[in-house]
């Protein structure tokens, strides 16, 4: 056994550096620069380089990376015979910049794919791209295919009245489209264990948000109907359409012993800033038609799983939510788009499980996501200066992209999935 170990070692030492020599030419030739053109209809959209992630990745694997599972799981992934979005980038020339646009497409938000072929003319036949031999710019659906039978129309919808913009110079960035014009960017880049998210967009209306709390998750956000929310949330629309915005201090949730250990009871502190006038009647109204039959209400209160979350009316747009009752000290005023902080472990902790906590960790998507919540030490964030940065700061023995890369491959695991 033992000399298999070695040989297994020496194996895959061998095939290491033959991939790195083979790699290490493609990682020296320049990233192509380009303008950037999109559907009229975008609403947002992520750029991508990805020969600068490759390359930063591979350092990390080979040479700062000590778990070799990740290794053996990568390549499962790689060689693995089920179909999966992650082949559609095969079909790209990853030595340019690529996309991942939201648009609307038959009404619906769409998610694309969208960069240059490996390939010029693009010859594949594949119902899962739209290709254009005049620019050259090659498009992929993702997630569910569309209705769309006409691919006439659909390559008009993708290709004519483009949405213009000069080139963008950063490995990983979020935009946000409005008026087809870039509203606000969010740039990500790695040093060591932080990850850094620097945001450049202007400064909103001020509006009442939520304080930072101790042991808990704090986000807030100015909401933008329509970018970068799935598509579940169209549903909820009748309330969406009506928001600014929220913030949420999140504690965490607990086991319902009373019925059944899957129907948590999440602890939160919610508020909500409408865009118009909204009472707290006109607002139950609207969430009583999606929430379980079995909730109690009265005034003030919403009763679920034999807990009280409390409605108070904070003033004519603004209503908080929360399994507290509400203190004027929570709150504090902000023109501020986005604030993220705290500890993310509180996302999927889950109190007095009991037996249950043994059943929940042998469900392959929680234990991956909680294993990384629990790999990152804390959010920090620093809104004082003209372009507000938040800290993602993993654990002194974690490395961001081993940690992200092992969280791609659990939720994309084959085998368990």
């Amino acid at each position: 056994m033992k000399k298999f170990k070695n040989i297994f070692k020496y194996l895959l030492i061998t095939i290491v550096w033959t991939t790195m020599l083979f790699t290490i030419y493609w990682i020296k030739i320049p990233t192509a620069k380009s303008d950037i053109t999109l559907p009229e209809s975008t609403t947002a959209f992520i750029q991508i380089t990805p020969k600068e992630i490759i390359k930063g990745l591979l350092f990390d694997i080979y040479f700062k990376n000590k778990d070799i599972e990740i290794i053996n799981a990568l390549h499962s992934f790689i060689f693995s015979k089920e179909e999966t979005n992650s082949e559609i980038f095969l079909a790209y020339d990853l030595t340019k910049p690529i996309y991942l646009i939201q648009c609307s497409v038959e009404n619906n938000p769409t998610w694309l794919l969208k960069g240059t072929p490996k390939e010029i003319p693009f010859t594949s036949k594949s119902s899962k791209f739209i290709y254009s031999n005049k620019t050259h710019e090659l498009y992929s659906f993702l997630g569910q295919a569309f209705s769309i039978n006409n691919r006439a129309e659909l390559q008009n919808i993708l290709f004519k009245d483009n949405i213009q913009l000069e080139n963008l110079n950063a490995t990983l960035a979020v935009y946000s489209i409005e008026n087809r014009k870039i509203k606000e960017s969010y740039t990500i880049e790695s040093l060591n264990n932080i990850v850094k998210l620097t945001t450049n967009g202007t400064i909103i209306k001020e509006r009442k948000v939520l304080i930072p709390k101790p042991k808990s998750m704090h986000f807030t956000s100015q909401l933008n109907t329509g970018r970068m929310t799935p598509s579940y949330i169209k549903e909820y629309s009748i309330i969406t359409n009506k928001l600014n915005g929220f913030s949420l201090n999140y504690y965490g949730a607990e086991s319902n012993k009373k019925t059944d250990f899957l129907s948590l009871i999440p602890r939160f502190e919610l508020l909500l800033n409408f865009k118009n006038t909204v009472t707290i009647d006109s607002l139950v109204k609207l969430i009583t038609p999606h929430i379980p039959k079995e909730t109690i209400i009265s005034p003030g209160i919403v009763q679920l799983f034999y807990k009280n979350y409390y409605l108070e009316q904070v003033d004519s747009s603004t209503i908080y939510l929360s399994s507290n009752i509400y203190k004027k000290s929570k709150i504090k005023k902000s023109n501020h788009s986005f604030l993220l902080e705290g500890s993310p472990q509180y996302i999927t902790k889950i109190r007095d499980l009991g037996i249950w906590e043994t059943v929940l960790s042998f469900i392959p998507t929680y234990k991956s996501t909680d294993f990384f919540f629990n790999s990152i030490e804390k959010i920090v964030s620093n809104t004082e200066s003209n372009r507000p940065e938040t800290n993602v700061i993993f654990k002194e023995n974690k490395i961001p992209s081993i940690e992200l890369l092992r969280l791609f491959l659990a939720l994309n695991n084959p085998v368990e999935n």
